[in-house]
């Protein structure tokens, strides 16, 4: 039945198209199919238009000349603005810049770092990709893969968003990683952080981790001050292993290498080493496990192999 008081149903539009605005704003959403669901009906872009320019309006945010955008941002307003009148093609600029994120990201065996608009830093380890989006009343970081050190301690608190979970950050330093489905964020340097969000209320103090993993619940792990060191080595293009298998150690170097190293008995794989290294240098600890544990490097097209 039509209701009477919105006879064209504008309602119902406008509750759609603000669950698609809070979706892109939290990053739950897929571009692909917003942009299904706006260009497939011109009232859904007006709808959303609308939204937008109610953010806007709450926001605040003054309407700032365009940057450049990349490439597939550019074909992406190309998209959006077919079959839409010129009025709606001024609001999806500002659609994309409601919910558009700021990124960067390393290759293999790359390091990068990246200033943030409040004055703080992220250093970004091998492979790794980080996203974020600073406002007036948002300052939010979104670790996508990799590992990334965090200096927060001349900026602000920030929201971190790794894992599907969100972390308040205070000032500190944080090293953020992402591996094997879990997260893992640890306080190096700053004021102990409680964590309400955590299903027990975690408190993180210096040198305590805590470990998300996907459709678990976090734990908390205290580290030593020099296990927290070895996990900032590559921030001085070091690896240091403290004790670990010869399989670990290698996984842990393969993260930094094109060519690979295998490890092809599993007596020497559960074997123990220890020992810093330079990350552009395997062949340092190639030369360590076949010295110290009686192996043999083999040479191949994709890389090495440890063998006995």
């Amino acid at each position: 039945m039509t209701n009477s008081k919105d006879p064209l149903g504008q309602d119902a539009l406008l509750a759609e198209a603000s669950r698609w605005f809070a979706a892109l704003d939290a990053g739950t959403a897929r571009p692909d199919e917003f942009e299904a669901w706006r260009t497939g009906n011109p009232a859904h872009a007006v709808a959303y238009a609308r939204i937008v320019a109610k953010w806007e309006g709450i926001a605040g945010a003054p309407v700032a000349p365009a940057v450049p955008l990349r490439a597939s941002r550019r074909q992406w307003l190309k998209v959006a603005a077919v079959g839409v009148p010129m009025a709606v093609l001024g609001s999806g600029f500002l659609a994309e810049r409601a919910y558009a994120w700021d990124s960067a990201k390393t290759g293999i065996g790359e390091t990068k770092r990246v200033a943030l608009p409040d004055g703080s830093v992220a250093y970004l380890n091998t492979d790794s990709a980080l996203s974020w989006r600073f406002g007036r009343h948002e300052r939010t970081l979104r670790l996508d893969r990799g590992e990334m050190a965090l200096d927060l301690r001349h900026g602000g608190a920030a929201t971190l968003r790794a894992n599907d979970a969100s972390l308040p950050l205070a000032p500190g330093l944080f090293d953020v990683r992402i591996e094997d489905g879990h997260a893992e964020l640890t306080l190096v340097d700053g004021a102990a952080l409680h964590l309400p969000q955590t299903a027990s209320g975690l408190t993180l103090r210096r040198n305590d981790s805590v470990i998300l993993v996907e459709d678990g619940s976090p734990r908390l792990e205290t580290r030593s001050t020099e296990q927290v060191a070895s996990l900032m080595a590559w921030r001085m293009g070091e690896i240091v292993f403290l004790d670990e298998s010869v399989a670990e150690a290698a996984s842990e170097f393969n993260r930094h290498l094109t060519r690979k190293i295998t490890v092809g008995d599993s007596e020497l794989a559960r074997e123990k080493i220890g020992g810093r290294f330079d990350l552009d240098r395997p062949d340092q600890f190639l030369q360590a496990v076949s010295l110290s544990l009686n192996a043999r490097v083999v040479t191949n097209a994709a890389g090495y192999e440890l063998i006995r």
